[in-house]
């Protein structure tokens, strides 16, 4: 989007070029609205960083094809069909190229078909007579129309297999984080829990029938605490000031009994005491919307370490929506989202009618006092 951004900048300078040098505008108060209007738009759009938002993504195409019939409008009559340098240059384009990042390959498509249908009427603004057109002036006219097609067909491929990318190194980065979780696992398990029952059945053939029996309840007391402790947190002290996310989240998991939620966590996860309570309480917000909502049988939560973030997932089976209709209600925009927000993160949404959904939430790991670890 970054990319489809600078074109925009960039075509955009482009009219205020052609604009000023042409000498080729008929109608400069036209033209001037057109400029005015399309730099403020583009401003916008900058100002704001709007991605994904499906009426903004509608007025971007609008705006694309009003510059395409002002076009025609405010050139000479017959302009189109000579070498005269384009007033609107590729800034349509740019909404052909935003089309394709968010809706991949079927909104580009649909963006460039939608531009291209409007040349007729850019044609038609610019006086030129369409059942006069020769055989040459039709092809040309096709030709720009399939450029649109094309432009959206490139983007949309080119942003799905982007995604399916990211897709694949976030699957390879859950795998080694569970990897090292097993080995952390193991580790622990031989050093302690193993050795432990080692010396209590060396110790059992040296007691009396009714002592060994004692040892015996004592050992396999101390080894449920021990493997209790090895699934909630880290057998390493606790940093100064620090939580443990996973142990916060387990404990929310334990109490959740309306439906089942399995938890997924690679270590403990230091944060600040207070980014930890900040989460918890948007987790048990989300848990309670798929609860109330989504009609689910599983529930999938996911603590994981991502580079210098920590993204924390709440997956579910249930029924789903639409995303780019969802206005989150009061309990994801306030307690969710604003949340998040504060802690200078950013909340993502998946989801589709009939297949799920999940809610993923991206904060900076920030580093405790007294620990490497975020």
């Amino acid at each position: 989007m970054l990319l489809v951004l600078a074109l925009r900048w960039l075509a955009f300078g482009w009219m205020l070029v052609v604009a000023l040098i042409s000498g080729q505008i008929q109608r400069p108060v036209e033209a001037t609205a057109a400029l005015l209007a399309t730099g403020c738009w583009t401003a916008w759009l900058t100002l704001a960083s709007v991605r994904r938002m499906g009426v903004v993504l509608a007025v971007d195409l609008g705006v694309a094809i009003a510059l395409t019939v002002v076009y025609g409008h405010v050139y000479p009559v017959n302009a189109l069909l000579t070498s005269t340098s384009s007033f609107m240059g590729a800034y349509p384009t740019a909404a052909v190229a935003a089309w394709g990042v968010v809706h991949r390959l079927r909104g580009g498509v649909v963006a460039g078909a939608s531009l291209a249908l409007t040349l007729p009427i850019a044609y038609t603004a610019n006086e030129v007579g369409l059942a006069d057109l020769s055989f040459p002036q039709v092809l040309t006219m096709v030709g720009w129309g399939l450029s649109y097609v094309l432009l959206g067909s490139a983007v949309g491929v080119a942003a799905g297999q982007l995604d399916g990318l990211h897709r694949q190194v976030e699957r390879a980065g859950k795998r080694a984080a569970r990897m090292a979780e097993r080995e952390r696992l193991a580790a622990h398990i031989h050093d302690d829990v193993l050795q432990q029952l080692g010396r209590l059945r060396v110790r059992l053939g040296e007691l009396p029938a009714e002592a060994a029996l004692n040892a015996i309840a004592a050992g396999i007391a101390r080894q449920e605490a021990a493997l209790r402790d090895l699934a909630r947190s880290d057998p390493s002290p606790s940093p100064p000031g620090g939580a443990s996310l996973r142990d916060r989240l387990a404990g929310l998991v334990e109490g959740q009994d309306e439906i089942p939620v399995r938890l997924i966590a690679s270590g403990p996860v230091w944060l600040p005491g207070g980014m930890v309570t900040e989460l918890a309480a948007a987790v048990a917000e989300l848990l309670t919307n798929v609860v109330k909502h989504a009609r689910a049988q599983r529930v999938w939560l996911t603590v994981l370490r991502d580079g210098a973030e920590v993204v924390v997932s709440v997956r579910d089976d249930g029924v789903g929506f639409d995303p780019d209709q969802e206005t989150g209600g009061v309990g994801l925009r306030f307690s969710v989202r604003a949340r998040v927000t504060r802690l200078a993160g950013q909340t993502r949404i998946r989801s589709r009618p009939g297949r799920g959904s999940e809610v993923e939430l991206r904060v900076p790991a920030v580093v405790t006092a007294g620990t490497g670890e975020g």
